[in-house]
C-alpha cells in the first residue's frame, strides 16, 4: 500500500470521528445564544470564524486525533497490523500526516474566509489581524492533531489524552501568569487588545516559525517513539531550534 493511500485513509477516518464535527455544533450552539449586540456583521463572523478555530477548534480536534491513532490499541488490532508489510515508523508517518493535514486545510481556508471578511465595508480596521497572525492558525489547528496522535503514541492507556489536555492548561496557566496579557489558551501570538487585556510579547511571522518547530517536534516524537537514537538524532536539532524561536517569544 503506498503512503499516499495510507496518509488518505487516515485523514478519512480523522474527518469522518463525531467527535470533530462537534466544532460546528458547539459554534452553532454558541452562535445562536450570542446576543450579537451590534449585529451579524462583518465583525461578528470575523470573530466567530476565529474562535471557532482558535478555540473550541484545538481541542476537540485533539480529542478526535487521539481517539483515530489510538484506534487500532482500543479495538485490539495491533498484533495484526504488525505482520503487514508495512512498517511502524512508515505506518506513524501516515498517520501524523493524515491527521495534521485535514485540520491545517481547514485552518487555512479559515484564515482566507476572515481575510476575505475582513476587506467587506465597514469591518473596523482597528480588529483586523495581520497575515502573520492568519498564518498560525493552520498551525494550531495542526498541532492539537499532532499532540492527540502524541499522547497516544506515549501514553497508550484509557485517559492518556486526557492527562495531556490537563497538564497543557495547567501549564499554560502558569507560563501565561508571568507573561503580561497573557491566558492559558492563548496559543497564538497576536497584537490585539480584547477584553481589556494588553497584547503579550512576540512577533507573529516568528511565532509562525516557532508552532512550525513544535508541529515537527511532536511528529517526530510520535513516529521514532520506539527508536531512540533516531530520536535523540532527528529530534535534537529540532527541539533546540524550536527552543530557540521560543525563547525569542518570552519577554
Amino acid at each position: 500500500m503506498s503512503t499516499a493511500i495510507l496518509i488518505g485513509r487516515e485523514a478519512r477516518r480523522l474527518v469522518r470521528h463525531p467527535v470533530l464535527w462537534l466544532v460546528p455544533v458547539v459554534v452553532a450552539v454558541t452562535a445562536s445564544a450570542d446576543g450579537a449586540s451590534g449585529g451579524r456583521n462583518a465583525d461578528y463572523w470575523y470573530g466567530t470564524i476565529f474562535t471557532a478555530v482558535a478555540f473550541f477548534g484545538p481541542i476537540l480536534v485533539l480529542f478526535a486525533a487521539n481517539l483515530v491513532a489510538s484506534g487500532a490499541r482500543r479495538s485490539r488490532a495491533e498484533e495484526m497490523l504488525q505482520v503487514t508489510p508495512t512498517s511502524d515508523t512508515r505506518r506513524t508517518w501516515a498517520m501524523t500526516l493524515g491527521i495534521a493535514l485535514p485540520p491545517a486545510g481547514v485552518g487555512a481556508v479559515a484564515a482566507v474566509a476572515m481575510a476575505i471578511i475582513s476587506g467587506l465595508d465597514g469591518f473596523p480596521a482597528k480588529d483586523l489581524m495581520s497575515a502573520g497572525e492568519l498564518a498560525e492558525l493552520p498551525l494550531v489547528l495542526a498541532g492539537a492533531g499532532l499532540l492527540g496522535v502524541l499522547a497516544a503514541r506515549w501514553l497508550p492507556f484509557p485517559g492518556g489524552v486526557l492527562i495531556t489536555f490537563v497538564l497543557g492548561t495547567l501549564g499554560g496557566l502558569v507560563a501565561f501568569r508571568h507573561i503580561p496579557g497573557g491566558a492559558w489558551w492563548m496559543w497564538w501570538t497576536t497584537g490585539m487588545e480584547f477584553e481589556g487585556w494588553t497584547p503579550g510579547p512576540g512577533r507573529a511571522w516568528l511565532h509562525v516559525a516557532y508552532l512550525t518547530g513544535l508541529c515537527a517536534c511532536a511528529a517526530i516524537a510520535a513516529v521514532y517513539r520506539s527508536q531512540s537514537r533516531r530520536l535523540v538524532l532527528v529530534g535534537g536539532p529540532v527541539l533546540a531550534a524550536t527552543l530557540v524561536l521560543g525563547g525569542f517569544q518570552v519577554p
